[in-house]
Parts: C-alpha cells; sequence; structure tokens
C-alpha cells in the first residue's frame, strides 16, 4: 500500500522528486545533489514532495519536504499523484521513469517531466564491461537502449557531465533542446587560510560509498596494485578508506600492519578530509562528476586521481600534475604532493580554481530555473518538437504499462488466495 503525509494545495508551484532510494547526502554524492536540486526548486517557490518505493533508512535526509511512501505496480499510486497534481516531476534514474512515468502522464498530463541521470548510467556500465573483459567500448547496449527512450519520454534530462551531454549528442542524437548541463552547485567557495594547512595534516584518505561498483572497483585496485608502491615511497604514512555499506568483500583490504584501513562511514566528510594531506581517487571506469574530489576541493584537500576521475571536474592541464591511470605514476605523484609542500600548495590551489570556474550556484542555478520556466510556459509546443518521445510514449512504453498492470493484478489475486 502506499502511505504518505498529508497532500496540501496552497503552492501554485508542486515539485515531486519519484527516488529510487531516499537521499542519503552524508552516503552519496548523488543524494547530496539530488537535495540541492530540491533546494533550489524550493528557494525558487515550489512546494516539494518525495515519492520513493524504498525503504526507509536511519541515514535518509531529513530534507523537511513532504516524503511518501509509494508502491510499485501499485493503482493506489495512480490516485495518490492524481490527487497532489504536480506541475513538476523528476525522475532520479530512467528506471523511475520506467516504472511510473506512464501512471504519471495518465494522471498529471500537463506536469513537466524531468530525468535526472546522476550520471550517465549505460556509460558507466558500458565502461564496466571493458574493464573487466578487456574489450573495446560498446556503448549501444540494452540499458543504453532503456536510458535514452526514458530521456526521449521526458521533457527534459538533466546531465551532470558536460563530456556525457556531448557524447549524447555526438552518438545518440539527442538534440540541445532536451538537454540541460547542471554540474555540482557550490554556494560559497572555501577559505583555504581557515582550512588546516600542510604541516597539520598526516596519511592519506579515500572516500566513497561500496554500493557504488566504481568505488569497490577503485579500493581493490588500490590496494592490490598501487597501495605496495606508495609504503614503499612512505613507509610511515597510512592510508584510511571512508564509506558507507563496507561488507565483508571490501573488509579484506583492511589491513592495519600494512598502513591500509577500511574505516567505513564518516558523517562529515568534509570535517574528515580536511584532517588528511591528501584526498586519492584511483577510479578506473564510471560516469559523471566525483564528490569525492569536489569534497576533497571543497575541504581545501589535494586529491591525486585518474583520466575517469578527473573526466568532467577539470581540463586536463588544471590538476598540477600529470593524471594518468599508470600505478607508477599516481604513487610518484602521491609521494611528491606528501612529501613537498610547494607542490601540495600548488595542487590546492588548481582544485579551489577549478570549483570557481566550474560549480558556481550563481553561474548555473538561474540559467536551470529558467529553463524549466521557459519550457512549462509553453510545454505543448516543446513536447510537439518531440517526435521521437511522442512515438515512444504511444507505442514502445506501453509495454511496462502492461507488464506493471499483469503484476499488480497476479499480486491482488494472490492476497485474495
Amino acid at each position: 500500500m502506499l502511505s504518505h503525509t498529508s497532500v496540501k494545495h496552497a503552492a501554485a508551484k508542486r515539485a515531486l522528486l519519484i527516488a529510487k532510494q531516499w537521499p542519503e547526502p552524508a552516503s552519496t554524492a548523488a543524494g547530496r545533489r539530488t537535495l540541492d536540486i530540491l533546494d533550489l526548486l524550493a528557494e525558487a517557490g515550489y512546494a516539494v514532495e518525495i515519492g520513493s518505493p524504498a525503504q526507509p533508512t536511519p541515514f535518509q535526509a531529513k530534507s523537511g519536504y513532504g516524503e511518501h511512501q509509494i508502491e510499485v505496480n501499485e493503482s493506489s499510486f495512480d490516485d495518490w499523484v492524481r490527487q497532489l497534481d504536480p506541475t513538476l516531476v523528476i525522475y532520479d534514474r530512467f528506471m523511475m521513469e520506467e516504472q511510473f512515468g506512464w501512471r504519471v502522464r495518465e494522471q498529471c498530463p500537463q506536469a513537466m517531466t524531468i530525468l535526472d541521470t546522476s550520471d550517465f548510467h549505460s556509460l558507466r556500465e558500458a565502461r564496466h564491461q571493458a574493464a573487466k573483459t578487456g574489450e573495446a567500448l560498446n556503448l549501444f547496449h540494452a540499458s543504453a537502449e532503456r536510458e535514452i527512450a526514458a530521456m526521449a519520454r521526458c521533457d527534459l534530462t538533466i546531465m551532470i557531465s558536460q563530456v556525457e551531454v556531448d557524447l549524447l549528442k555526438q552518438h545518440f542524437c539527442l538534440p540541445d533542446w532536451q538537454l540541460h548541463y547542471l554540474p555540482f552547485l557550490v554556494r560559497e567557495m572555501p577559505d583555504l587560510d581557515a582550512l588546516p594547512d600542510f604541516e597539520q595534516r598526516e596519511h592519506l584518505a579515500m572516500i566513497g560509498g561500496f554500493k557504488h561498483a566504481p568505488n569497490r572497483d577503485a579500493v581493490a585496485w588500490f590496494a592490490e596494485t598501487i597501495w605496495p608502491r606508495v609504503r614503499a615511497l612512505l613507509p610511515a604514512v597510512e592510508c584510511h578508506v571512508y564509506g558507507a555499506y563496507a561488507d565483508h568483500a571490501m573488509q579484506r583490504f583492511h589491513k592495519p600492519k600494512s598502513g591500509l584501513r577500511i574505516v567505513g562511514r564518516t558523517d562529515d566528510a568534509l570535517a574528515t578530509l580536511a584532517r588528511y594531506r591528501l584526498n586519492l581517487a584511483p577510479l578506473r571506469f564510471g560516469a559523471g562528476q566525483k564528490g569525492k574530489i569536489l569534497d576533497g576541493w571543497l575541504s581545501g584537500t589535494p586529491t591525486v586521481t585518474t583520466p575517469i576521475g578527473a573526466e568532467s571536474m577539470a581540463g586536463a592541464n588544471d590538476w598540477g600534475y600529470p593524471v594518468s591511470n599508470c600505478p607508477d605514476t599516481f604513487a610518484a605523484t602521491t609521494a611528491e604532493l606528501y612529501q613537498d609542500k610547494a607542490s601540495w600548495q600548488r595542487v590546492r590551489a588548481a582544485g579551489t580554481q577549478a570549483l570557481t570556474n566550474g560549480f558556481s550556484y550563481a553561474d548555473h542555478a538561474p540559467h536551470f530555473l529558467a529553463r524549466i520556466e521557459a519550457i512549462a510556459a509553453d510545454l505543448e509546443a516543446h513536447r510537439n518538437r518531440n517526435i521521437w518521445g511522442r512515438i515512444l510514449r504511444r507505442t514502445e512504453h506501453r509495454a511496462e504499462e502492461f507488464m506493471s498492470r499483469w503484476i499488480e493484478t497476479k499480486n491482488k489475486l494472490a492476497d485474495s488466495d
């Protein structure tokens, strides 16, 4: 059954986020970004509601917004969303659009719809497959077809990476007017003078939730390949790995005698990173912008990363060191920055400059709000341009609808037995 707080209709504009998981800003960068978007909408005058089929967790945000437990394959959602009557609906994964999009369109046809990919899921999946098999990158797989179809059905897709915007236009022929680049939004740049300096910090840190496959791979690769090289160069230095949901497979890398510790969850990523001299992000695959690198910059902690980590965060020449996948180069860069204050300060300043250049709230938030308002002002004309979306909404997506209705009927029959 669907449970919810009371529905109010005072606000002229109402935004509904349909979320795969309840936002956990202390656990994932995606969770923090989601709340940033909701806060932005609230400041623009929207009444904000969150609906999710996930079970509540003790780590989810106390957002202050309406929170609603919704059910997949349950027609009670139809009555509820029709009563809520949102003017804007955001799906935080393409799977949420598949499961609930047809219901929203049926009950609230005038609601503008947005897909927020967080990162291009299909690209991350393709890179993961290429990393496992050694085969060439294949962008055109089944998940990509589903994700691109969800984008086409929505009125706008938010992309956190300009690299991925370009990829969607070049390889999947999505037009500019269906895409909007919205990076992480930084309201206040860090004051480096107020943060611990080189001498006040020690050891190395890694951070990232362990439900995220790129983070799991990064820890394994670092522990098995890079850490022995770093340890040989910095024998007295430890590396502490932070992240929510560290399971047994990750705990096997906890080896205090060798200086590598799996610490687990931290409630305050910025305060934690501010204690360390370097932040490491040895990512071999992934997509989107990297919250762990953003946290390093915000805490004044220089970050050593790979080309995948650097992608969409700053230009190749804007890091102050050679960004590389080579374990020897990664280890040598780590040792140099750890030991040389001048190099450390140079890379720290480069991170602050990257924040200023690419992540300013003032530069990006007004454009996003203006884009939403412009589309909503003439939604019918916007949708008329999107012929492929209209075709998909009329034909292909009905498969999800009929499957959902079949499952709902099957569950009701089972309950009646």
